[in-house]
């Protein structure tokens, strides 16, 4: 979640894409970069997500945990849709037309919104609904007693790996097919941008992978053990993709949903695997990125924007505005989420999850009983 802040404000710089704001400085070392880190960024996440819904799953029951998805994601986003969205969107009109822009901008997208609403959102809107999903699936599976079947299925995989390469190849044959029966039926792109059908696809197909992970120990105790020939195929797949994914023409669209998951998975496990072996450990940075994350990546966007208008005025090479307006940006965004941190309805509105009530100073009596009673 943290690389979106980078991410976004790459977005400002680069070369081959017209975001919300576009500075006139352009890089493409920062153009690169970004097209790098997105061919693996959201799908490691979803696939994360799905592993720790099964595995939360099995440890609470699918009622508590959805329960728990819904307050821990859905009050987030809403705070953001009704506080944070607005903001993206007054600096959208800024930079599109100056100050007397910003109004009119909001109104047009309160009458019809568009993805200028959910600019960085949208992952939470299509975590949700597959939260819902795979609870309904989980129910089913147990319902129809499923357990068996998925059981053989998986000791069939392990005893052959090469199914897991031909899986992995369906995988992004089913988001190529997707995206093409999307385009055929013109609803590729729905509610203004906002759900894409072939990125829907393929990040949900990230979160049942990750839940398979979760279904057997031996499983992610294999997917985060180091292999060198892997690392090396996920990153030349990333390279094709990055190269591929904001290309013209329909072989480029074909070859960047085909890489999705599969430069999902195989990035996945080499991000895993990295961690695994040189980074795994808590720490208190860790910690506490893990605590502030959510909450930084609701608000860093309007944070990004409105800066990068600023420095519209500025001259400055690419690479040291897009340095400047990181390091700022996770500070603020850091410094947000220490104050709203400390106020229980606040930190649930942001966080997802309010703040534990400190405990009040003992008072005399209660802190020396002995001489009180004495």
């Amino acid at each position: 979640m943290l690389i979106g802040i980078p991410y976004h404000v790459g977005l400002v710089y680069a070369a081959h894409a017209i975001w919300i704001v576009e500075s006139p400085e352009k890089s493409l070392p920062v153009t690169w970069a970004i097209q790098f880190s997105h061919t693996f960024r959201m799908p490691v996440f979803f696939l994360i997500a799905g592993f720790f819904a099964s595995l939360m799953i099995q440890r609470r029951g699918v009622e508590p945990w959805l329960a728990g998805r819904a307050r821990r994601i859905g009050i987030p986003l809403l705070t953001s849709l009704i506080l944070v969205s607005p903001l993206m969107v007054l600096a959208s009109g800024v930079a599109a037309g100056g100050a007397s822009n910003a109004l009119p901008a909001l109104l047009a997208e309160l009458s019809s919104p568009s993805a200028a609403w959910t600019v960085h959102l949208w992952f939470l809107l299509y975590l949700l609904i597959y939260c819902v999903l795979f609870a309904g699936l989980w129910q089913l599976g147990c319902h129809w007693r499923l357990g068996p079947l998925v059981g053989r299925a998986q000791d069939r995989l392990e005893q052959d790996p090469w199914l897991g390469w031909l899986g992995l190849a369906a995988l992004g044959l089913v988001v190529l097919a997707t995206a093409v029966v999307a385009a055929k039926l013109d609803i590729a792109y729905l509610m203004g941008g906002i759900f894409v059908a072939g990125q829907f696809v393929a990040d949900g197909l990230m979160f049942l992978v990750g839940a398979l992970l979760a279904s057997r120990p031996t499983w992610f105790e294999a997917f985060t053990r180091p292999r060198w020939p892997v690392w090396a195929i996920a990153l030349v797949a990333a390279v094709i993709m990055a190269v591929y994914q904001d290309a013209e023409g329909d072989l480029s669209r074909a070859i960047t949903y085909f890489l999705m998951p599969v430069v999902g998975v195989l990035f996945a496990h080499l991000l895993l695997s990295a961690a695994r072996l040189w980074l795994d450990r808590r720490t208190r940075l860790s910690a506490a990125m893990v605590k502030a994350a959510m909450t930084m990546y609701l608000v860093h966007v309007p944070i990004v924007l409105w800066l990068s208008v600023a420095f519209l005025a500025v001259g400055w090479p690419a690479e040291v505005e897009f340095l400047l307006i990181t390091v700022i940006s996770v500070a603020a965004s850091y410094g947000f989420y220490c104050l709203v941190i400390r106020h229980p309805t606040l930190a649930l509105l942001f966080n997802g999850q309010a703040a534990p009530v400190r405990p009040k100073a003992p008072t005399a009596l209660q802190a020396e009983p002995s001489k009180t009673r004495a």
